[in-house]
Protein backbone atom coordinates (compact mmCIF):
# COMPACT_ATOMS: atom_id res chain seq x y z
CA UNK A 1 0.00 0.00 0.00
CA UNK A 2 1.49 3.22 -1.46
CA UNK A 3 1.57 5.64 1.83
CA UNK A 4 2.24 9.39 1.80
CA UNK A 5 5.97 9.93 3.10
CA UNK A 6 4.55 12.94 5.31
CA UNK A 7 3.05 10.20 7.37
CA UNK A 8 5.83 8.12 7.52
CA UNK A 9 6.91 8.50 11.26
CA UNK A 10 3.22 8.18 12.32
CA UNK A 11 2.75 5.08 10.30
CA UNK A 12 6.00 3.22 12.26
CA UNK A 13 5.27 4.29 15.61
CA UNK A 14 1.53 2.91 14.98
CA UNK A 15 3.05 0.15 13.50
CA UNK A 16 5.03 -0.50 16.85
CA UNK A 17 1.99 0.07 18.92
CA UNK A 18 0.17 -2.16 17.07
CA UNK A 19 2.27 -5.19 17.27
CA UNK A 20 4.42 -4.66 20.12
CA UNK A 21 8.65 -5.32 20.12
CA UNK A 22 7.91 -9.32 20.87
CA UNK A 23 6.72 -9.79 17.30
CA UNK A 24 9.52 -8.43 15.75
CA UNK A 25 9.72 -10.85 13.02
CA UNK A 26 6.62 -9.75 11.89
CA UNK A 27 5.94 -6.06 12.22
CA UNK A 28 7.61 -4.91 8.83
CA UNK A 29 6.12 -7.68 6.18
CA UNK A 30 5.50 -4.73 4.10
CA UNK A 31 8.05 -2.26 5.01
CA UNK A 32 8.25 1.34 3.46
CA UNK A 33 9.65 2.57 0.80
CA UNK A 34 12.13 5.44 0.34
CA UNK A 35 15.95 5.94 0.79
CA UNK A 36 16.81 4.01 3.57
CA UNK A 37 20.28 4.48 4.68
CA UNK A 38 18.42 8.09 5.80
CA UNK A 39 15.21 7.01 6.88
CA UNK A 40 13.70 7.25 10.33
CA UNK A 41 12.68 3.49 10.09
CA UNK A 42 16.83 2.99 9.70
CA UNK A 43 17.29 5.02 13.04
CA UNK A 44 14.42 3.29 14.80
CA UNK A 45 14.69 -0.54 13.14
CA UNK A 46 18.76 -0.74 12.52
CA UNK A 47 20.14 -1.95 9.33
CA UNK A 48 19.63 -5.73 9.75
CA UNK A 49 16.14 -5.20 10.63
CA UNK A 50 15.78 -5.10 6.65
CA UNK A 51 15.06 -8.79 4.91
CA UNK A 52 17.28 -10.41 3.08
CA UNK A 53 16.55 -11.25 -0.59
CA UNK A 54 17.27 -14.94 -2.16
CA UNK A 55 16.17 -14.43 -6.18
CA UNK A 56 16.19 -17.61 -8.10
CA UNK A 57 16.49 -17.47 -11.63
CA UNK A 58 16.22 -20.73 -14.26
CA UNK A 59 17.02 -20.50 -17.91
CA UNK A 60 14.00 -21.59 -20.71
CA UNK A 61 11.56 -22.81 -18.00
CA UNK A 62 7.71 -22.05 -18.82
CA UNK A 63 5.29 -21.62 -16.48
CA UNK A 64 3.51 -25.22 -16.81
CA UNK A 65 6.83 -27.08 -15.66
CA UNK A 66 6.22 -27.22 -12.11
CA UNK A 67 3.69 -29.81 -9.93
CA UNK A 68 2.12 -26.13 -8.16
CA UNK A 69 1.34 -25.22 -11.46
CA UNK A 70 -0.66 -27.66 -12.78
CA UNK A 71 2.17 -30.38 -14.30
CA UNK A 72 1.21 -33.93 -12.61
CA UNK A 73 4.32 -35.51 -14.01
CA UNK A 74 7.19 -33.24 -13.06
CA UNK A 75 8.91 -33.59 -9.70
CA UNK A 76 9.09 -30.13 -8.11
CA UNK A 77 8.47 -30.85 -4.06
CA UNK A 78 10.94 -27.64 -3.22
CA UNK A 79 9.19 -25.47 -5.71
CA UNK A 80 5.93 -26.84 -4.79
CA UNK A 81 6.37 -26.16 -0.86
CA UNK A 82 7.66 -22.44 -1.65
CA UNK A 83 4.57 -22.20 -3.66
CA UNK A 84 2.44 -23.67 -0.28
CA UNK A 85 4.15 -20.91 1.53
CA UNK A 86 4.62 -18.00 0.07
CA UNK A 87 2.21 -16.51 -2.75
CA UNK A 88 1.89 -17.89 -6.72
CA UNK A 89 1.28 -15.68 -9.70
CA UNK A 90 -0.77 -17.37 -12.21
CA UNK A 91 -0.30 -15.28 -14.88
CA UNK A 92 3.31 -14.13 -14.81
CA UNK A 93 4.95 -12.59 -18.66
CA UNK A 94 8.60 -11.14 -19.61
CA UNK A 95 8.33 -8.95 -21.89
CA UNK A 96 11.13 -9.84 -24.41
CA UNK A 97 11.12 -13.41 -24.52
CA UNK A 98 15.54 -13.95 -24.86
CA UNK A 99 17.45 -14.38 -21.97
CA UNK A 100 20.08 -11.77 -22.55
CA UNK A 101 17.15 -8.91 -23.41
CA UNK A 102 15.02 -10.42 -20.13
CA UNK A 103 18.04 -10.09 -17.61
CA UNK A 104 18.65 -6.65 -18.70
CA UNK A 105 15.02 -6.05 -17.92
CA UNK A 106 14.88 -7.80 -14.53
CA UNK A 107 17.81 -5.56 -13.75
CA UNK A 108 16.73 -2.53 -14.84
CA UNK A 109 13.24 -2.16 -14.46
CA UNK A 110 12.92 -0.93 -17.91
CA UNK A 111 11.50 -1.64 -21.08
CA UNK A 112 14.24 -2.77 -23.77
CA UNK A 113 13.03 -0.21 -26.08
CA UNK A 114 13.16 2.49 -23.69
CA UNK A 115 17.24 1.64 -23.42
CA UNK A 116 18.01 0.15 -26.74
CA UNK A 117 15.51 2.72 -29.53
CA UNK A 118 14.45 -0.87 -30.52
CA UNK A 119 17.34 -1.92 -31.88
CA UNK A 120 17.89 -5.33 -33.40
CA UNK A 121 21.45 -6.13 -32.55
CA UNK A 122 21.73 -8.13 -29.12
CA UNK A 123 24.47 -5.91 -27.18
CA UNK A 124 21.65 -2.45 -27.49
CA UNK A 125 19.36 -4.97 -26.20
CA UNK A 126 21.43 -6.87 -23.54
CA UNK A 127 22.97 -3.94 -21.81
CA UNK A 128 21.68 -1.65 -19.33
CA UNK A 129 21.65 1.81 -20.18
CA UNK A 130 23.20 2.95 -16.74
CA UNK A 131 25.20 0.32 -14.58
CA UNK A 132 24.44 2.48 -11.66
CA UNK A 133 20.41 2.95 -11.35
CA UNK A 134 20.73 -1.50 -11.71
CA UNK A 135 18.76 -3.67 -9.22
CA UNK A 136 22.75 -4.89 -7.39
CA UNK A 137 24.34 -1.23 -7.68
CA UNK A 138 20.76 0.44 -6.02
CA UNK A 139 20.82 -2.33 -3.43
CA UNK A 140 24.90 -2.01 -2.54
CA UNK A 141 24.58 1.63 -2.07
CA UNK A 142 22.04 1.03 -0.22
CA UNK A 143 23.44 -0.91 2.89
CA UNK A 144 22.92 -4.38 1.15
CA UNK A 145 25.86 -6.97 0.51
CA UNK A 146 25.18 -8.15 -2.52
CA UNK A 147 26.26 -12.02 -4.49
CA UNK A 148 25.93 -13.41 -7.55
CA UNK A 149 26.01 -17.03 -8.71
CA UNK A 150 25.20 -18.57 -12.43
CA UNK A 151 24.87 -17.57 -15.34
CA UNK A 152 25.42 -14.06 -16.17
CA UNK A 153 24.81 -12.95 -19.72
CA UNK A 154 23.39 -9.34 -18.97
CA UNK A 155 25.39 -7.16 -21.00
CA UNK A 156 27.90 -8.64 -24.13
CA UNK A 157 30.91 -10.44 -24.13
CA UNK A 158 34.10 -10.29 -21.90
CA UNK A 159 33.23 -6.22 -20.78
CA UNK A 160 30.10 -7.09 -19.80
CA UNK A 161 31.06 -10.16 -17.34
CA UNK A 162 33.16 -7.46 -15.94
CA UNK A 163 30.97 -5.22 -15.50
CA UNK A 164 28.68 -7.64 -13.62
CA UNK A 165 31.58 -8.37 -11.63
CA UNK A 166 32.14 -5.57 -9.79
CA UNK A 167 28.97 -4.56 -8.81
CA UNK A 168 28.48 -7.35 -6.88
CA UNK A 169 30.53 -7.92 -3.67
CA UNK A 170 30.17 -11.38 -3.91
CA UNK A 171 31.07 -13.04 -7.40
CA UNK A 172 30.30 -16.47 -8.25
CA UNK A 173 28.99 -16.03 -11.82
CA UNK A 174 29.85 -17.63 -15.27
CA UNK A 175 30.39 -15.92 -18.78
CA UNK A 176 28.06 -16.38 -21.15
CA UNK A 177 25.40 -19.33 -20.57
CA UNK A 178 28.23 -21.30 -18.73
CA UNK A 179 28.19 -25.53 -18.61
CA UNK A 180 26.72 -27.84 -16.84
CA UNK A 181 29.60 -29.91 -15.90
CA UNK A 182 32.90 -29.09 -14.54
CA UNK A 183 35.38 -30.66 -12.71
CA UNK A 184 35.33 -30.62 -9.12
CA UNK A 185 39.23 -29.04 -9.04
CA UNK A 186 38.17 -25.84 -11.73
CA UNK A 187 39.00 -22.87 -10.90
CA UNK A 188 35.29 -21.71 -11.41
CA UNK A 189 34.36 -23.99 -8.71
CA UNK A 190 37.13 -23.37 -6.23
CA UNK A 191 36.81 -19.45 -6.62
CA UNK A 192 36.22 -18.06 -3.28
CA UNK A 193 34.46 -14.72 -4.77
CA UNK A 194 35.42 -12.46 -2.58
CA UNK A 195 39.54 -11.53 -2.76
CA UNK A 196 40.07 -13.56 -5.95
CA UNK A 197 37.19 -13.40 -7.83
CA UNK A 198 38.53 -11.51 -11.01
CA UNK A 199 40.56 -14.19 -11.29
CA UNK A 200 37.69 -16.34 -11.90
CA UNK A 201 37.06 -18.52 -15.26
CA UNK A 202 36.99 -21.88 -16.20
CA UNK A 203 40.13 -23.93 -15.81
CA UNK A 204 38.25 -27.47 -17.48
CA UNK A 205 38.83 -26.90 -20.83
CA UNK A 206 42.33 -24.89 -22.97
CA UNK A 207 41.22 -21.58 -24.31
CA UNK A 208 40.94 -17.82 -23.15
CA UNK A 209 38.22 -17.53 -20.42
CA UNK A 210 35.90 -16.54 -22.85
CA UNK A 211 36.10 -19.42 -25.39
CA UNK A 212 36.28 -22.41 -22.44
CA UNK A 213 32.82 -20.76 -21.48
CA UNK A 214 31.01 -21.65 -24.83
CA UNK A 215 28.40 -24.68 -23.93
CA UNK A 216 29.93 -27.62 -24.44
CA UNK A 217 27.86 -31.10 -23.74
CA UNK A 218 28.40 -33.74 -21.18
CA UNK A 219 31.46 -34.48 -19.06
CA UNK A 220 33.54 -37.27 -21.44
CA UNK A 221 37.11 -36.80 -20.41
CA UNK A 222 36.78 -35.40 -16.79
CA UNK A 223 38.45 -37.01 -14.33
CA UNK A 224 35.91 -36.11 -11.32
CA UNK A 225 32.48 -33.96 -12.96
CA UNK A 226 30.44 -32.02 -10.71
CA UNK A 227 27.24 -30.98 -11.73
CA UNK A 228 26.20 -26.84 -11.97
CA UNK A 229 23.08 -26.38 -10.46
CA UNK A 230 22.98 -29.45 -7.75
CA UNK A 231 26.43 -29.19 -6.67
CA UNK A 232 27.89 -26.04 -7.73
CA UNK A 233 25.23 -23.78 -6.53
CA UNK A 234 24.89 -24.61 -3.06
CA UNK A 235 28.66 -24.64 -2.80
CA UNK A 236 28.73 -21.62 -3.49
CA UNK A 237 25.70 -20.26 -1.84
CA UNK A 238 27.55 -21.58 1.55
CA UNK A 239 30.49 -20.52 0.79
CA UNK A 240 28.74 -16.52 0.32
CA UNK A 241 26.40 -16.96 3.56
CA UNK A 242 30.26 -17.39 5.24
CA UNK A 243 31.83 -14.68 3.45
CA UNK A 244 29.65 -12.04 3.84
CA UNK A 245 29.17 -9.05 6.13
CA UNK A 246 26.65 -10.32 8.57
CA UNK A 247 26.09 -6.49 9.84
CA UNK A 248 24.12 -5.95 6.40
CA UNK A 249 21.17 -7.78 4.70
CA UNK A 250 21.62 -9.29 1.84
CA UNK A 251 20.58 -9.40 -1.62
CA UNK A 252 21.49 -13.14 -3.55
CA UNK A 253 20.56 -13.63 -6.87
CA UNK A 254 21.01 -17.56 -8.20
CA UNK A 255 21.01 -17.94 -11.62
CA UNK A 256 20.68 -21.75 -13.02
CA UNK A 257 22.08 -23.31 -16.10
CA UNK A 258 18.77 -25.31 -16.08
CA UNK A 259 16.61 -26.10 -17.84
CA UNK A 260 18.18 -24.41 -20.88
CA UNK A 261 19.82 -26.97 -23.52
CA UNK A 262 21.04 -29.40 -24.26
CA UNK A 263 19.00 -30.96 -22.15
CA UNK A 264 20.87 -34.50 -22.10
CA UNK A 265 22.58 -32.48 -19.41
CA UNK A 266 20.59 -33.46 -16.67
CA UNK A 267 22.06 -34.86 -13.33
CA UNK A 268 23.09 -38.58 -12.81
CA UNK A 269 21.02 -38.62 -9.61
CA UNK A 270 17.72 -37.97 -11.91
CA UNK A 271 18.83 -40.00 -15.07
CA UNK A 272 15.82 -42.62 -14.54
CA UNK A 273 13.10 -39.94 -13.59
CA UNK A 274 10.41 -40.34 -15.94
CA UNK A 275 11.71 -43.07 -17.83
CA UNK A 276 8.11 -45.24 -17.19
CA UNK A 277 6.12 -42.07 -17.65
CA UNK A 278 3.78 -40.91 -20.24
CA UNK A 279 4.31 -37.78 -21.16
CA UNK A 280 0.82 -35.58 -22.16
CA UNK A 281 1.94 -33.20 -25.19
CA UNK A 282 0.18 -29.91 -26.63
CA UNK A 283 -2.53 -30.62 -29.34
CA UNK A 284 -0.70 -28.05 -30.94
CA UNK A 285 2.77 -30.24 -30.55
CA UNK A 286 2.25 -31.78 -34.17
CA UNK A 287 3.60 -31.54 -37.69
CA UNK A 288 0.41 -30.64 -39.21
CA UNK A 289 -0.02 -27.51 -36.61
CA UNK A 290 3.84 -27.11 -37.31
CA UNK A 291 3.27 -26.84 -41.41
CA UNK A 292 -0.18 -24.61 -40.90
CA UNK A 293 1.64 -21.71 -39.43
CA UNK A 294 2.45 -18.61 -41.66
CA UNK A 295 5.01 -19.07 -44.11
CA UNK A 296 6.97 -17.06 -42.57
CA UNK A 297 6.91 -18.40 -39.30
CA UNK A 298 8.00 -21.76 -40.21
CA UNK A 299 11.42 -20.69 -41.57
CA UNK A 300 12.05 -19.06 -37.93
CA UNK A 301 15.30 -19.82 -35.26
CA UNK A 302 14.31 -23.73 -34.48
CA UNK A 303 11.81 -24.80 -36.57
CA UNK A 304 14.20 -26.95 -38.57
CA UNK A 305 14.89 -28.66 -35.08
CA UNK A 306 10.89 -28.78 -34.19
CA UNK A 307 9.24 -30.53 -37.27
CA UNK A 308 12.77 -33.19 -36.91
CA UNK A 309 11.64 -33.92 -33.29
CA UNK A 310 7.86 -33.99 -34.43
CA UNK A 311 8.57 -35.84 -37.19
CA UNK A 312 9.65 -39.30 -35.39
CA UNK A 313 7.36 -41.41 -32.93
CA UNK A 314 7.82 -40.83 -29.22
CA UNK A 315 11.14 -38.43 -30.07
CA UNK A 316 9.10 -35.60 -28.34
CA UNK A 317 8.37 -36.80 -25.32
CA UNK A 318 11.97 -38.18 -24.72
CA UNK A 319 13.08 -34.40 -25.64
CA UNK A 320 10.23 -33.67 -22.35
CA UNK A 321 11.61 -35.99 -20.08
CA UNK A 322 15.60 -34.90 -20.57
CA UNK A 323 13.94 -31.25 -19.86
CA UNK A 324 11.80 -32.13 -16.79
CA UNK A 325 15.19 -33.74 -15.32
CA UNK A 326 16.93 -30.95 -15.49
CA UNK A 327 13.78 -29.03 -13.89
CA UNK A 328 14.16 -31.35 -11.15
CA UNK A 329 18.25 -30.52 -11.04
CA UNK A 330 16.49 -26.98 -10.34
CA UNK A 331 14.20 -28.03 -7.24
CA UNK A 332 17.14 -30.28 -5.67
CA UNK A 333 19.40 -27.17 -5.52
CA UNK A 334 16.61 -25.00 -3.54
CA UNK A 335 15.97 -27.81 -1.61
CA UNK A 336 20.20 -27.59 -0.11
CA UNK A 337 19.98 -23.56 -0.77
CA UNK A 338 17.42 -23.50 2.03
CA UNK A 339 18.69 -25.91 3.96
CA UNK A 340 21.75 -23.51 3.85
CA UNK A 341 19.72 -20.47 4.94
CA UNK A 342 18.38 -22.83 7.77
CA UNK A 343 21.84 -23.02 9.11
CA UNK A 344 22.81 -20.02 8.95
CA UNK A 345 20.08 -18.95 11.19
CA UNK A 346 18.48 -16.51 8.33
CA UNK A 347 15.54 -18.32 6.86
CA UNK A 348 13.07 -16.47 8.78
CA UNK A 349 14.22 -13.12 7.14
CA UNK A 350 15.16 -14.21 4.01
CA UNK A 351 12.24 -13.56 1.35
CA UNK A 352 12.22 -16.08 -1.96
CA UNK A 353 11.29 -14.95 -5.27
CA UNK A 354 11.46 -18.07 -7.74
CA UNK A 355 10.92 -16.77 -12.06
CA UNK A 356 12.34 -17.82 -14.77
CA UNK A 357 13.81 -15.63 -17.83
CA UNK A 358 11.31 -17.02 -20.07
CA UNK A 359 9.62 -19.76 -21.25
CA UNK A 360 10.13 -22.18 -23.80
CA UNK A 361 8.18 -24.03 -26.74
CA UNK A 362 8.42 -27.97 -26.73
CA UNK A 363 6.97 -28.71 -30.60
CA UNK A 364 3.96 -26.35 -29.91
CA UNK A 365 2.81 -24.99 -33.46
CA UNK A 366 5.97 -26.60 -34.65
CA UNK A 367 8.43 -24.09 -32.86
CA UNK A 368 11.50 -24.82 -30.73
CA UNK A 369 13.61 -22.18 -28.67
CA UNK A 370 11.40 -19.20 -27.75
CA UNK A 371 11.52 -15.64 -28.96
CA UNK A 372 7.71 -15.22 -30.17
CA UNK A 373 4.88 -13.74 -28.52
CA UNK A 374 3.12 -17.01 -27.77
CA UNK A 375 2.09 -18.16 -24.10
CA UNK A 376 4.48 -21.06 -24.06
CA UNK A 377 7.38 -18.17 -25.01
CA UNK A 378 6.49 -15.75 -22.36
CA UNK A 379 4.73 -16.59 -19.91
CA UNK A 380 6.84 -18.01 -16.99
CA UNK A 381 6.44 -19.11 -13.11
CA UNK A 382 6.50 -16.63 -10.14
CA UNK A 383 6.39 -17.42 -6.73
CA UNK A 384 7.38 -14.83 -4.09
CA UNK A 385 8.00 -16.37 -0.49
CA UNK A 386 8.18 -13.98 2.30
CA UNK A 387 8.66 -16.10 5.70
CA UNK A 388 7.37 -12.72 7.91
CA UNK A 389 4.32 -13.05 6.41
CA UNK A 390 1.36 -15.08 8.86
CA UNK A 391 0.80 -18.58 8.00
CA UNK A 392 -2.80 -18.05 7.30
CA UNK A 393 -1.84 -15.44 4.62
CA UNK A 394 0.54 -17.99 2.51
CA UNK A 395 -0.19 -20.38 0.00
CA UNK A 396 -2.79 -18.04 -1.98
CA UNK A 397 -2.76 -16.92 -5.32
CA UNK A 398 -2.94 -13.75 -7.52
CA UNK A 399 -4.57 -13.93 -11.05
CA UNK A 400 -3.39 -10.21 -12.43
CA UNK A 401 -0.83 -10.13 -14.97
CA UNK A 402 2.95 -9.28 -13.73
CA UNK A 403 5.65 -9.10 -15.19
CA UNK A 404 9.74 -9.50 -15.43
CA UNK A 405 9.94 -5.33 -15.16
CA UNK A 406 8.34 -5.38 -11.92
CA UNK A 407 10.73 -7.65 -9.92
CA UNK A 408 13.07 -5.31 -9.23
CA UNK A 409 10.24 -2.44 -7.99
CA UNK A 410 9.40 -4.62 -5.76
CA UNK A 411 13.15 -5.72 -4.33
CA UNK A 412 13.69 -1.95 -3.96
CA UNK A 413 10.70 -1.77 -2.01
CA UNK A 414 11.13 -5.05 0.19
CA UNK A 415 14.49 -2.82 1.12
CA UNK A 416 13.08 0.04 1.94
CA UNK A 417 14.63 2.26 -1.29
CA UNK A 418 12.51 4.30 -3.58
CA UNK A 419 13.17 3.39 -7.27
CA UNK A 420 14.69 5.69 -10.05
CA UNK A 421 11.56 7.70 -12.13
CA UNK A 422 13.15 5.85 -14.70
CA UNK A 423 11.65 2.36 -13.76
CA UNK A 424 8.45 1.14 -15.80
CA UNK A 425 7.79 -1.72 -13.39
CA UNK A 426 5.44 -1.91 -10.54
CA UNK A 427 5.49 -2.88 -7.19
CA UNK A 428 3.75 -6.40 -7.03
CA UNK A 429 3.68 -6.30 -3.06
CA UNK A 430 0.46 -4.16 -4.00
CA UNK A 431 -1.15 -6.63 -4.99
CA UNK A 432 0.23 -9.35 -2.04
CA UNK A 433 -1.29 -6.51 0.14
CA UNK A 434 -4.61 -6.71 -1.47
CA UNK A 435 -4.61 -3.34 -2.88
CA UNK A 436 -5.88 -4.61 -6.57
CA UNK A 437 -7.64 -0.80 -7.24
CA UNK A 438 -4.99 0.43 -10.08
CA UNK A 439 -3.35 -2.83 -11.51
CA UNK A 440 -2.25 -2.60 -14.92
CA UNK A 441 -5.24 -4.10 -17.89
CA UNK A 442 -3.04 -4.84 -20.58
CA UNK A 443 0.54 -4.58 -21.07
CA UNK A 444 3.08 -4.59 -24.24
CA UNK A 445 5.60 -7.34 -25.72
CA UNK A 446 8.17 -6.71 -27.38
CA UNK A 447 11.05 -9.19 -29.56
CA UNK A 448 13.03 -6.40 -31.74
CA UNK A 449 16.33 -9.16 -31.80
CA UNK A 450 16.83 -10.59 -35.32
CA UNK A 451 19.70 -12.09 -34.63
CA UNK A 452 21.14 -11.21 -37.48
CA UNK A 453 24.31 -9.81 -35.53
CA UNK A 454 25.18 -13.36 -35.34
CA UNK A 455 26.02 -13.69 -39.09
CA UNK A 456 24.83 -14.95 -42.32
CA UNK A 457 24.74 -17.71 -41.27
CA UNK A 458 22.46 -18.02 -38.52
CA UNK A 459 18.98 -19.16 -38.85
CA UNK A 460 17.13 -15.66 -38.68
CA UNK A 461 14.24 -14.16 -35.88
CA UNK A 462 11.06 -12.92 -37.19
CA UNK A 463 10.47 -9.54 -35.05
CA UNK A 464 6.88 -9.22 -33.22
CA UNK A 465 4.99 -6.63 -31.19
CA UNK A 466 2.03 -7.86 -28.99
CA UNK A 467 -0.72 -6.15 -26.86
CA UNK A 468 -1.60 -9.00 -24.17
CA UNK A 469 -4.80 -8.48 -21.78
CA UNK A 470 -6.62 -11.20 -19.27
CA UNK A 471 -8.36 -12.30 -22.56
CA UNK A 472 -7.09 -10.75 -25.65
CA UNK A 473 -3.68 -10.92 -27.70
CA UNK A 474 -3.26 -9.07 -30.59
CA UNK A 475 0.24 -9.71 -32.45
CA UNK A 476 2.34 -7.80 -35.53
CA UNK A 477 4.82 -8.79 -37.67
CA UNK A 478 6.10 -6.04 -38.55
CA UNK A 479 8.95 -6.83 -40.53
CA UNK A 480 6.67 -8.03 -43.04
CA UNK A 481 4.97 -6.07 -45.98
CA UNK A 482 2.62 -5.44 -45.31
CA UNK A 483 2.33 -5.97 -41.46
CA UNK A 484 0.97 -9.19 -40.43
CA UNK A 485 -1.58 -9.10 -37.36
CA UNK A 486 -3.14 -11.75 -35.38
CA UNK A 487 -5.63 -11.46 -32.55
CA UNK A 488 -6.38 -14.61 -30.29
CA UNK A 489 -9.31 -14.90 -27.16
CA UNK A 490 -6.97 -16.38 -24.98
CA UNK A 491 -9.61 -17.48 -22.59
CA UNK A 492 -11.45 -19.67 -25.24
CA UNK A 493 -8.65 -20.35 -27.25
CA UNK A 494 -5.77 -21.13 -24.79
CA UNK A 495 -3.51 -23.16 -27.36
CA UNK A 496 -3.94 -20.02 -30.03
CA UNK A 497 -4.85 -21.91 -32.75
CA UNK A 498 -7.88 -19.55 -33.92
CA UNK A 499 -6.91 -16.47 -35.52
CA UNK A 500 -9.47 -13.76 -35.68
CA UNK A 501 -8.19 -10.91 -37.23
CA UNK A 502 -10.34 -11.21 -40.00
CA UNK A 503 -13.62 -11.69 -37.90
CA UNK A 504 -16.29 -8.23 -38.55
CA UNK A 505 -17.64 -9.45 -34.92
CA UNK A 506 -14.60 -8.30 -33.30
CA UNK A 507 -13.54 -4.86 -35.15
CA UNK A 508 -14.31 -2.71 -32.28
CA UNK A 509 -11.42 -5.14 -30.10
CA UNK A 510 -9.36 -5.13 -33.15
CA UNK A 511 -9.31 -1.12 -32.85
CA UNK A 512 -8.93 -0.79 -29.51
CA UNK A 513 -5.66 -3.13 -29.38
CA UNK A 514 -4.39 -1.52 -32.13
CA UNK A 515 -4.68 1.70 -30.27
CA UNK A 516 -3.24 0.61 -27.37
CA UNK A 517 -0.39 -0.75 -29.49
CA UNK A 518 0.56 2.59 -30.28
CA UNK A 519 0.23 4.04 -26.95
CA UNK A 520 2.93 1.88 -25.90
CA UNK A 521 5.31 1.88 -29.09
CA UNK A 522 5.00 5.99 -27.64
CA UNK A 523 5.48 5.33 -24.56
CA UNK A 524 8.39 2.74 -24.52
CA UNK A 525 10.92 4.61 -27.61
CA UNK A 526 10.85 7.64 -25.86
CA UNK A 527 14.40 8.08 -23.72
CA UNK A 528 13.22 8.93 -20.43
CA UNK A 529 9.13 7.76 -20.59
CA UNK A 530 6.41 9.99 -18.46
Amino acid sequence: MKVPRIKNKILIICMFLAFGLAAQDKDLVYPLAGNYADSEQSKQLGTNRRPNILFLLSDDQRWDSQGCFGNTVVTTPEIDRLASEGVKFNNSFVTFSVCSASRAVIMTGIYSRSRSGGADNLTAIATPRNWNATLPALLKDNGYFTGYIGKWDCGVGEDGFQIGMNLFDYWGGDRWHGNYWHERNCNFVTNDGMEHKSEIRCTCVQGTPWESSFPRTGFSGMVDPVHTDIEVVPLKVKTFLDSRDQDKPFFLQISFRAPKDPWSDYPLEVKDYYTANKIPVSPTANIENALSQLKFLQGTMGTDHARNVLSSEGKLENEIRKHYRLVTGIDIAIGKSRNLLDEAGVDNNTIIVFSSDNGAFLGEHGFWGKWLPYEESICVPLIVYDPRVPSENRGKTVDEMVLNVDYTPTFLSYAGITAPDEMQGMDIRDLLSGNKEEWRKDWYYEHTWTAKDLGANVVPIVPSEAVRTDEWKYIVFYNEEPDVEQLFNIKEDPYEINNLISNPEYVSILSHLRGRLEYYRGLYTSEQPE
